[in-house]
């Protein structure tokens, strides 16, 4: 059984671990009391009105057991999902709370990105993209090697999703690989892997880092394994390491991807936010045609185009009523086709 209790001094924390309650009420009872000697020796004033005490530990069975601890005659408010150094603890260190708080976090800095898109304007892509990375990156990768292996850590990844089809302006139906390559970011997965990996290599190498040296617990449960035992050390830089994790996780076609990963924004970066939105539904095969509309339930059921043949997504390609016929290929590489095919469509809000 684990226990930390906050002190309201430079977030310092006092951690006990013992196998019965008692014995770990019993324990910090006494260290609160030498504590309380050493602040009133250097003319400090404890304050256990901003002190909390919690525990972690596995016992369903006891698992609304409260701590009774008491600081200058003072009983400790006993906090079920205490936040320590930004991260938000909870019994069974699931990080269940963590994950829906930074998601809620998302959501609302999400809500600022949105403010710069609109169906006719929106601001530069690589302004989006700069703007999501500081904005909702940071904050979904706060502390990550800690909360990394939680269950709970794909309520964020929903998040994140949302960040990158706003930077790209593709719709919801648009499969997330597709999306991650044309925002040039990693998979959420991915990121967190790489910085748990360089988290590992100064717990290993760099003597100044706060847990240099620190042996593995041993512990009780197969499902419960330490950070140093599920995690290895960086081998290459972190750039191509990221690249080289993508690369494992995208499926080949006949051989060939159909975006090479870079973590950068693909050709058609510097059009207009309208059309580079357009350029973007083009290239993952999911607009606002005719076709999708109905399948969807907003269009009606005639779905036929202006020239007389089925709206469908292929067929916005090579409509006779369009500028001229464009090909998947011109699409990524965002040329003058492809750059007229979107110009016209963005008139049609496709």
């Amino acid at each position: 059984m684990g226990l930390g209790i906050q002190i309201p001094l430079n977030d310092s924390a006092i951690a006990v671990q013992e196998d019965s309650f008692e014995a770990v009420e019993t324990k910090l009872s006494k260290t609160l009391d030498r504590l309380g000697n050493y602040y009133r020796a250097n003319y400090l004033k404890p304050n256990p009105s901003k002190t909390n005490v919690s525990a972690f530990h596995l016992r369903n069975k006891q698992a609304n057991r409260k701590l009774i601890v008491k600081w200058e005659d003072v009983e400790l408010t006993h906090c079920s999902t205490p936040t320590y150094l930004g991260v938000t603890l909870d019994r069974a260190l699931t990080y269940k709370t963590h994950c829906e708080k930074t998601s809620k976090k998302i959501n609302t800095r999400n809500g600022l990105i949105r403010k710069l898109t609109g169906s006719a304007w929106g601001a530069q892509p690589h302004a989006l993209r700069v703007s999501a990375m500081a904005l909702c990156y940071s904050v979904g990768e706060y502390a990550c090697p800690v909360w990394r292996s939680s269950t709970h850590a794909k309520k964020i990844d929903i998040a994140l999703n949302t960040t990158c089809r706003l930077i790209t302006g593709c719709l919801r139906n648009t499969p997330m690989d597709k999306v991650y390559l044309l925002v040039g970011i990693p998979p959420p997965s991915v990121r967190r892997l790489i910085s748990s990996k360089i988290e590992c290599g100064k717990q290993k190498r760099d003597t100044r880092y706060p847990m240099y040296g620190q042996n593995d617990p041993n512990s009780r449960l197969k499902s419960r394994k330490s950070f140093l035992k599920i995690t290895e050390e960086l081998t290459e830089t972190p750039l191509l390491s990221r690249l080289n994790e993508w690369k494992k996780l995208i499926t080949d076609t006949n051989g060939k991807r159909w975006l090479e990963p870079a973590e950068r924004l693909p050709h058609g970066n510097n059009l207009d936010w309208p059309v580079w939105k357009t350029l973007n539904r083009l290239r993952v095969g999911v607009g606002r045609t005719k076709e999708n509309m109905r399948k969807w339930g907003y269009g009606e059921q005639d779905i036929t185009c202006i020239c007389g043949q089925d709206q469908t997504t292929s067929h916005l390609l090579v409509c006779p009523r369009g500028p001229s016929p464009c090909t998947q290929e011109d699409l990524m590489l965002g040329n003058k086709k492809a750059v007229n095919t979107a110009i016209y469509w963005t008139k049609e809000n496709i």
